[in-house]
């Protein structure tokens, strides 16, 4: 565990349900691959002990516009194709809550949009985030 001055900086990842209810982070974890699901794990594993300023591509990347600000994305890989989590740095220092996820595709504005939304959304509710955990081990899907 990584301290700067003698404290704690973990990230806590968080997540956002969908402002009419339902948990669609979740939903697009549980439907990801176990190679994909594994990627996402080590880099979500990886930048929970990183200070803010070493989140960088190509695991991490900021999004860029008016819209977007405290958005950024996971970039993952698995089973021949390239991920996108979105979130947002908040409610709290050292939080990072998962709003939207997606297959990445050459236009991602209503992704990045929806985002945006639900970030929204989650500052207006935080308490309605919850702790981002994996439902599924992957080792259990890969039938290890």
């Amino acid at each position: 565990m990584n301290t700067k001055f003698g404290v704690d900086f973990r990230w806590r990842y968080l997540v956002c349900p969908a402002p009419g209810g339902g948990r669609p982070v979740d939903k697009f974890v549980a439907e990801l691959g176990p190679e994909a699901e594994n990627d996402l794990a080590a880099i979500l594993e990886d930048l929970q002990v990183l200070e803010r300023k070493f989140w960088r591509r190509p695991q991490f990347d900021i999004l860029h516009g008016n819209n977007y600000h405290g958005l950024g994305e996971v970039i993952f890989n698995g089973d021949n194709k390239t991920y996108r989590l979105f979130g947002w740095f908040g409610p709290q220092r050292l939080c990072f809550t998962l709003l939207v996820g997606c297959i990445k595709k050459r236009d991602l504005k209503h992704e990045m949009d929806e985002a945006a939304k639900r970030r929204d959304f989650a500052e207006a509710n935080p308490k309605l985030l919850y702790a981002f955990t994996f439902d599924i081990s992957p080792s259990s899907k890969t039938g290890k």
